[in-house]
């Protein structure tokens, strides 16, 4: 049992204890240095001649629950050199003491694995919890004090992906040893001048696994021009999963099931219906207005040639609004995916309001307040104009067959084949029998997904004009994507490097971002992403 007290305090083993004694709810450990000499810190000479000596309080990591403060007292020596520009040092006690310091290397240490951990204000609580009290600030200072890290050399296979520092508005870049898993660096920004400075700086690597953002293709052209880059096999799938979903919001009519038993007299009001004057249309509101204006204005510089980002410039635009506009064939597609989630979520109370409008009640604030209590969470104004076509036409409200949404069709043709049961199968069987055109997209899909899955690099060429050859704009717009980045796709669908444990690392990078609660700096960021376990 001796032995084992000896291990737990053996930083104390080169000092004598003279006393312990609780002290305000803690332990305080009296206890003295055993050595007769010291050596002097600046020129190494020893010296016996003591000065005179003083007592240092050391915070120490906490025994049974409790604090624990050693009570040191060390002496101070002359040095015997006399060309020594110092005249007094005092003798340090290897692990126990450190210059200036009020606490052991050993709860240093401790302290500084729950800031890496856990930041300042949460790394404080636990540190309370603990018995070993300190703030949050104290906390943040020993981060800022750790080494930083210093690579002379890049990795031979090097990942690079961004993440948001402040989300849709500044972003920080991370480099990862692909081997080792190893964090590199972090670098404040994502452009394309920054990466290619660090790498000038790191010359040696020799695969860069990216996503498939243009900023860093060109970085690593221009400082490793004989690098080979390996496009994420992630984003290329997500890529192509977008657009299958433009594809089929483009054929969302053959989204509807056709009704079958049809009743015999549904065509006997169609010659009254033709004869019946036109039903003016909805007049045009702002938005749609704004939505055609900046859709002219984006395709008459991107049909230029003009640059996304020059665009945003000069028009005062956000990136991801000028891609979805330059991407869009025409204004309506511009606006796939912005609507509002209130209002689409109306489409889902649909059949009740239509038996409920046939019944006879057509007051759309009664309405609205029965879908309340079914779940309904829109406003009054969004229940209104839902029936406002149903009203306008005069007629009962239509019934509504079943409809996939555009979503699970989405999900039915990018899913694999064995992920799906029996009535999801049937689903997509009867999708694709409804619409040649999503067919073709689904015969696409299953191509790019073997291709994939068996690193069939060598395919894309071929794949690429079958896309094309669809017809359809979606994948004729990814296709042109695709061969821009050619070479680095095509590695990415051959060898077996992709982007998967930096995604990793940005996935803990936002963890350690929230766990500082906004307030940390970047240099602070830096040091806790780098130097956390």
């Amino acid at each position: 049992m001796f032995s084992t007290f000896s291990t737990a305090f053996s930083h104390l083993s080169s000092v004598v204890v003279d006393e312990v004694r609780t002290d305000g709810g803690g332990i305080a450990l009296a206890a003295r240095t055993a050595t007769r000499e010291a050596a002097c810190p600046d020129c190494g000479a020893v010296s016996g001649r003591v000065h005179g000596g003083y007592r240092r309080r050391l915070a120490d990591l906490a025994a049974a629950g409790q604090e624990v403060v050693i009570d040191l007292l060390v002496r101070r020596f002359l040095c015997p050199a006399a060309e020594c520009g110092r005249r007094t040092f005092v003798e340090q006690v290897d692990g126990l003491t450190e210059r200036f310091a009020r606490r052991t290397p050993l709860l240093r240490r401790s302290l500084e694995k729950i800031a890496l951990a856990l930041a300042g204000r949460p790394g404080a609580r636990l540190a309370a919890h603990l018995s070993i009290p300190t703030s949050a600030n104290s906390l943040l200072r020993l981060v800022r004090r750790l080494p930083d890290k210093h690579v002379s050399a890049a990795p031979r296979v090097l990942g690079v992906d961004d993440f948001a520092l402040k989300k849709g508005h500044v972003y920080g870049t991370i480099i990862l040893d692909m081997e080792t898993g190893e964090r590199v660096d972090v670098l404040p920004d994502r452009t394309a001048e920054t990466l290619t400075a660090w790498l000038r700086a790191h010359p040696g690597a020799e695969i860069v696994c990216r996503d498939r953002a243009s900023a860093y293709a060109e970085a690593v052209r221009t400082a490793c021009p004989d690098a080979i880059q390996v496009a994420d096999r992630f984003h290329l799938w997500k890529n192509l999963c977008e657009a299958v979903e433009k594809c089929v919001v483009t054929h969302r009519s053959c989204l509807a099931e056709p009704i079958e038993d049809a009743p015999a007299d549904a065509t006997v009001g169609h010659e009254d219906a033709a004869v019946q004057e036109e039903v003016p249309g909805r007049p045009e509101g702002m938005r749609v207005i704004r939505r055609r204006e900046r859709h002219a204005a984006v395709h008459a510089l991107y049909d230029k040639g003009v640059p996304i980002q020059a665009i945003s410039d000069t028009l005062g635009l956000d990136r991801k609004t000028v891609r979805r506009y330059a991407h869009a064939a025409t204004p309506e597609d511009a606006s796939l995916g912005t609507g509002s989630r209130r209002y689409g979520q109306i489409h889902a109370y649909s059949p009740y309001l239509h038996r409920r409008w046939n019944e006879g009640c057509t007051d759309a604030a009664r309405l609205h307040a029965e879908i309340v209590e079914l779940g309904f969470t829109g406003s009054k104004r969004t229940v209104r104009r839902h029936l406002q076509e149903i009203r306008a036409s005069g007629k009962p409200a239509p019934d509504k067959p079943k409809t996939l949404t555009v979503r699970t069709a989405t999900w039915l043709i990018t899913s694999h084949p064995d992920n799906l049961d029996e009535s999801s199968t049937l689903k997509l069987k009867k999708l694709l029998s409804r619409s040649p055109e999503l067919d073709a997209v689904a015969a696409c899909v299953r191509s790019f997904a073997a291709m994939m899955t068996e690193r069939r690099g060598s395919d894309l060429e071929s794949w690429l004009a079958s896309a094309e050859g669809t017809g359809m704009k979606p994948l004729q717009s990814l296709a042109r994507g695709l061969r821009q980045d050619f070479d680095a796709v095509t590695a990415g669908l051959t060898w077996e490097w992709s982007s998967g444990k930096v995604e990793g690392n940005v996935n803990r990078a936002k963890r350690i971002k929230r766990d500082g609660y906004g307030r940390a700096g970047f240099d602070l960021l830096r040091l806790q992403i780098l130097l956390a376990d």
